[in-house]
């Protein structure tokens, strides 16, 4: 099995006022880069649908060494690292043209059946799950324990461009919700050094969802998003910041 490698140019729609890439269209990247390579596999989508079941992701933590600029050419690697008997791990790096990294991640992946939303353990293809015995670029993903939710939070309801192909609130909406209560004043001048998002439920139309940070310290905050009709903790993040540079 070989690395899945894709090229890509970074477009206006890609970035940002400041003319990067955001996080948000690098991660997106990223999971299309996981689709397509599932799908060489012979463990995408379509061929998990035949047989009712389908891919969540659970855990991500990413590092990011510098943000691309607007046209800058980029090339992006991911790999299957196996499976652990309930977790399929894959890898990700984005490097720059004179391939210096730009990025690196690691992901935690979950089958569930279409019906029961149970888990298909893998433990039973731990022999034929594709694995490249590549280094590992960072670390994985860990648990991150959810506090409770504060007083007071504000709801708002799941939209319809915030569904995914499974009718589940986006991946990736999770941390645009999240980026937008920090407030522009924050993020113009500060911007991610290190993310790790846990996914904990999943979010579906006509469920209203809050937005919960805590400031850990300057640099260091935690933010949950809750649902208003059970309290539940759908998704919580571990965000660490840098200040932005020029």
């Amino acid at each position: 099995m070989k690395k899945f490698i894709q090229d890509y140019t970074i477009g206006s729609y890609h970035t940002n006022q400041y003319a990067k890439a955001s996080v948000t269209s690098l991660f997106n990247m990223m999971l299309e880069a996981a689709w397509k390579h599932a799908q060489v596999m012979d463990w995408g989508y379509d061929n998990l649908k035949l047989n009712n079941m389908f891919w969540v992701l659970s855990r991500v933590y990413f590092e990011f060494e510098r943000y691309p600029e607007w046209q800058e050419e980029i090339t992006l690697n991911t790999w299957s690292a196996g499976t652990d008997g309930m977790y399929a791990y894959r890898e990700f790096i984005l490097e720059g043209a004179h391939k210096e990294v730009l990025l690196k991640a690691s992901s935690a992946w979950l089958i569930l059946d279409v019906e029961t939303k149970r888990i298909v353990r893998l433990r039973d293809f731990m022999d034929t799950f594709p694995r490249l015995n590549e280094s590992q670029p960072c670390r994985n993903p860990k648990r991150i324990k959810p506090p409770k939710a504060s007083e007071g939070l504000s709801y708002r309801p799941v939209l319809f461009s915030d569904l995914d192909v499974n009718k589940h609130f986006n991946s990736v909406k999770y941390l645009e919700r999240v980026l937008d209560c920090l407030g522009i004043d924050f993020l113009n001048q500060y911007e991610l050094a290190s993310l790790e998002i846990n996914y904990l439920k999943e979010g579906m139309a006509g469920d209203q969802l809050a937005v919960d940070s805590q400031k850990l310290d300057d640099l260091h905050y935690k933010s949950t998003i809750f649902r208003e009709s059970d309290g539940l903790p759908l998704c919580c993040m571990d965000t660490h910041w840098r200040t932005r540079k020029a």
